[in-house]
């Protein structure tokens, strides 16, 4: 599988991975439905190790694939935040 990117973000003193994959997007009968990006999320460093999948679209949009990633979590908010942030030019860390 091809890496289009693969970056860091700091969110509240833990380091994040991410690494950007094209995705293709396919329905129940097999008939791709969208091309995405994935993005593989993971902290670097911690003793609780985690990990998430976020899709967006070449519009910018976050579409939610994954049941674990469907709740509304502050930290997901945030690392789709700090990516928006780092992909429109105005990369900074967050904490």
């Amino acid at each position: 599988m091809t890496i289009i990117s693969s970056q860091e973000i700091i969110l509240d003193n833990q380091k994040f991975r991410f690494e950007i994959y094209p995705y293709e997007f396919k329905n129940s009968l097999g008939r791709t439905v969208a091309f995405l990006q994935e993005y593989v999320i993971s902290n670097c460093d911690g003793e609780v190790k985690q990990s998430f999948r976020l899709y967006k679209t070449k519009e910018g949009n976050w579409y939610e694939i994954d049941s674990e990633n469907s709740k509304p979590d502050k930290i997901i908010r945030e690392l789709k935040s700090a990516i928006n942030s780092i992909e429109t030019g105005f990369e900074s860390v967050i904490s």
